[in-house]
């Protein structure tokens, strides 16, 4: 296997992820899934895989809705998908083509819809309509970065239409037995959800849909992906294979993206490794200006998706336990933070830890201690900013 940072990895190569296909194939028997994590641990990965092997029994689309601004591109991308159901369907028979004999406009392939801005919500409805029109197999559709599509909506066409999608999607949840829903995104659904609430919006449109985290590989799959990559690169390992292999993984924090960029950079550093060689690679990862894994996202994420005290605060948090480089309990962490910024008040900054833990920055431990939550983002912070 080659070494693939950011790039699309075959079905066939996503390592350590049956257990969990199988348990999310199990749920979405009964629900629809919100699927979470940090970026870059696999979502994507694991969705391709279930739509690559989903077999003929069940009607799946997969598709990235990070691109879409609206909800008419929203619907354009979705009868992208089905028109392999829709096409062999009576036209007649339609509910979309019998709303199309009254509205005329915009162009969907090479079909004329409405201007979607008035009737974007009646097309959505009269297209779910048809795809389950003498659909007798299960419907799943695997949106992937759905959140930032969310996001998109509100900041192009306003909160009000946001709204309305989440409305929609979940409206159509309950309507349809067999349709079935699988969202994800680096950007989460609560901040999403939680940033119109502040515009009026009350509904809870995902509380029928369970929520399930995407964990990092377990520290003997995260080896054996470390082991297949280092083959695959023809990398030589001095010293013990095994434990070289559980270093690399260790080191990336069993994180699959962060294996393969530590295997390339020690392909990139010479192509001969030993247990010492994968700690300088690291450093090397991490402290590298041009940033080729994409650490700074976690910085940059919270001055775009939360508000500016909201962001301040966090930036502050994240400061002070890179620094200390140990757990701290919330009264210590809220002292740190009032060197900074001496009009932290209590409650809000406890709201902001939760949504970085939510986000996947921290761990909070049994015994209330808050932590990062992966190694080598903490390593990144404190050379960055600690």
């Amino acid at each position: 296997m080659r070494a693939n940072p950011g790039g699309i990895v075959a079905p066939e190569d996503v390592i350590g992820r049956d257990k969990l296909i199988d348990h999310l194939w199990r749920v979405l028997e009964t629900q629809s899934v919100v699927l979470t994590s940090e970026r870059r641990v696999g979502k994507t990965s694991v969705i391709r895989k279930m739509f690559d092997s989903a077999g003929p029994v069940k009607a799946c689309f997969f598709r990235d809705v990070e691109g879409f601004r609206s909800p008419r591109e929203f619907i354009d991308g979705i009868y992208a998908d089905v028109q392999s159901i829709l096409s062999k369907k009576d036209k007649a028979r339609l509910a979309m083509w019998k709303l199309l004999e009254k509205l005329d406009g915009a162009e969907i392939g090479n079909v004329k819809l409405p201007q979607v801005k008035q009737h974007w919500k009646d097309l959505f409805s009269a297209l779910f309509q048809d795809i389950f029109t003498d659909e007798t197999r299960p419907v799943f559709f695997f949106w992937d970065e759905l959140p930032l599509f969310l996001y998109n909506v509100k900041e192009n066409s306003g909160e009000q239409d946001a709204m309305e999608v989440l409305d929609a999607l979940r409206a159509l949840r309950q309507k349809y037995a067999k349709l079935r829903m699988v969202f994800t995104g680096s950007v989460g659904m609560h901040q999403v959800i939680g940033s119109l609430r502040e515009h009026g919006y009350a509904n809870d449109p995902t509380n029928d849909m369970l929520t399930i985290e995407v964990p990092p590989l377990h520290p003997d799959d995260g080896s054996h992906l470390a082991s297949l990559l280092l083959e695959g690169e023809s990398i030589t390992v001095l010293g013990d294979a095994a434990e070289v292999s559980r270093k690399v993984s260790n080191a990336a924090g069993h994180i699959p993206y962060y294996v393969h960029c530590l295997v390339s950079r020690i392909r990139n550093a010479g192509g001969r490794v030993d247990a010492h060689r994968v700690t300088s690679c690291l450093d090397d990862l991490i402290s590298d200006p041009n940033d080729p894994a994409h650490f700074q996202y976690y910085q940059s994420r919270l001055t775009t998706y939360y508000g500016s005290v909201e962001a301040r605060l966090a930036l502050h948090a994240l400061d002070a336990l890179a620094s200390l480089g140990r757990p701290a309990k919330f009264p210590e962490l809220l002292n740190l933070v009032r060197h900074k910024s001496v009009d932290a008040e209590e409650e809000p900054f406890r709201e902001v830890l939760l949504v970085l833990l939510k986000d996947h920055y921290l761990f909070r431990s049994s015994d209330g201690t808050y932590s990062f939550r992966y190694s080598i983002v903490q390593n990144w912070w404190k050379y960055t900013r600690a």
